[in-house]
Parts: structure tokens; sequence; C-alpha cells
């Protein structure tokens, strides 16, 4: 029997989006699909227990300096000078030992728009593979206390019925897709948009989508398909990193998220 829920969940994108969570003061589902969203939630799995999400580089560096934390993130791309780690969730899942388990983390967009939706009562990072645990993270968390559930697409063009290459409208639609499964009511648009993703998926892979995303081409030309392939992997861990508002101040007076 499928449960019904009576939650309102929006899908809105980019910087709009994370300040729409967090005026509604409910719960923020970022969406990075490649590669943040995916990356932190794997470094979880692998043994990381908390990530401090920062906007900006310098402020990544001091979260170590004051923390001591390990340092994952990129720019364009690509990993930054003096970093541990960048933002390749196959490095991560590749990698069999941390030297601490705390990391420090900042990226291209994905970070900048978790540190916009302060102020939301919860702040989730949620992709392809996590997106049925998140729907369950969320029903946990609405059970006594109905919540506004908003979906940030961390970057995207808008409705894929629009536009169909941006991965984390897509990643969003799938997250949403696990909503409706447990008999959640979505609005008509957002219906429209799962239907067509579902006819999408008829013919490709979710991987053979990524890769035609604008994106994905940037990452192919790179050296990073193999992300893209581990980015598609629908439902591949039960890791949800979540905040409750969590919010640590730094000495230069500008403020990181912390997940667990």
């Amino acid at each position: 029997m499928l449960l019904v829920l009576y939650l309102e969940v929006l899908v809105r994108g980019n910087i709009e989006g994370s300040k729409l969570a967090s005026n509604k003061e409910g719960i923020a589902i970022l969406v990075d699909v490649l590669r943040a969203s995916t990356t932190i939630p794997i470094a979880m799995q692998k043994g990381i227990r908390k990530f401090y999400v920062a906007k900006e580089v310098e402020d990544a560096r001091l979260t170590k300096k004051e923390l001591e934390t390990i340092l994952m993130g990129e720019r364009g791309c690509l990993k930054l000078p003096g970093f541990d780690y960048g933002n390749s969730p196959t490095e991560i899942f590749n990698e069999t030992s941390f030297d601490k388990e705390v990391a420090a983390f900042t990226s291209s967009t994905g970070a900048k728009r978790i540190v916009d939706a302060i102020g939301s009562k919860y702040l989730i990072i949620g992709s392809i593979v996590n997106a049925a645990a998140v729907v369950k993270k969320c029903i946990e968390l609405t059970t006594n206390s109905p919540l506004t559930i908003v979906i940030v697409p961390t970057f995207t063009h808008g409705p894929i019925t629009d536009n169909t290459v941006t991965e984390d409208q897509i990643g969003a639609l799938l997250i949403t897709q696990e909503f409706k499964k447990v008999g959640m009511k979505l609005d008509s648009k957002t219906l429209k948009e799962i239907k067509l993703l579902e006819e999408h998926m008829k013919n490709l892979s979710i991987e053979e989508i990524l890769l035609a995303t604008d994106h994905g081409q940037k990452l192919i030309d790179l050296g990073f398909t193999k992300d893209i392939e581990f980015c598609s992997r629908l439902n591949f861990t039960s890791k949800v990193p979540i905040s409750e508002n969590n919010v640590y101040e730094l000495s230069n007076r500008n403020k990181v998220v912390a997940f667990l």
C-alpha cells in the first residue's frame, strides 16, 4: 500500500532555489549530480563522518586550519592546489582509507548553493546515487511535523520540457520520481517533466543521458568519463548527508555547513 503524503514539494533551481529553501525553513535537498552531491555521500560511505561545506576556496583552507580537516574540492572540475582530493566520486570510492574522518569541501557550484540555503531547518545532499534514501529520510523528518521540501538543482536551465541538457534538473526529477513511488502528490508541471524523463529512459540509460549534458561533455574532455558512469548509478548508496542547519562561523566570519 502506498503512503500518501500531504507535503509541499517544490523543484526550484540555481541560487533562487537556495534562497527559497532558506526562507521556507523546511527541507532543502541540494542536487549537484556531476559531481559534488555524488562525491560527498560516497565519501561518507567510505569513512568520512563529517563534512564542512565551504562556499569559497579560502574558506575551505581556513576550515582545515581551524578544525583540522582534510581538504576536498575543485574549481573548473580540477583538484585545487594543496588539496588532498578533488571532486571525483570514482577517486573517492577507490580510496582505502583517509588520514582523517573530517573533511572540508568546496566546489564550483554545488557547495555555493548549499551555503546559500542556510536557514532551512534541514539541509540534505541528494543525487541520483542516493535518491530513494533521500526520500526515506524526508519521510522520517516529516512524520510528526509536515515541512515544505524544496529540491534545488544547483545549476539548471529549467524544466526538461524546455531543455534536456542540465543534469541537476534530471537528478532532481529522479528524486521526485521516488517521492511519486511512495504516493506523494506532485504538481502537474513536475509530473509532466517526470513523464518526459521516463520516456527518455525507455531509449537511453541514465549514463547516456548524463553523457549528453553540457557538463557531461566537459568532464569527458577533461578525462572524467568514469565519473559520469558512477554518478548515474541510481540508488547505489543509502548514505544521506544531512545538516540540521549546523553552521560553523570561521574566524573571517564566513560560514560553513556541517553535514553528518
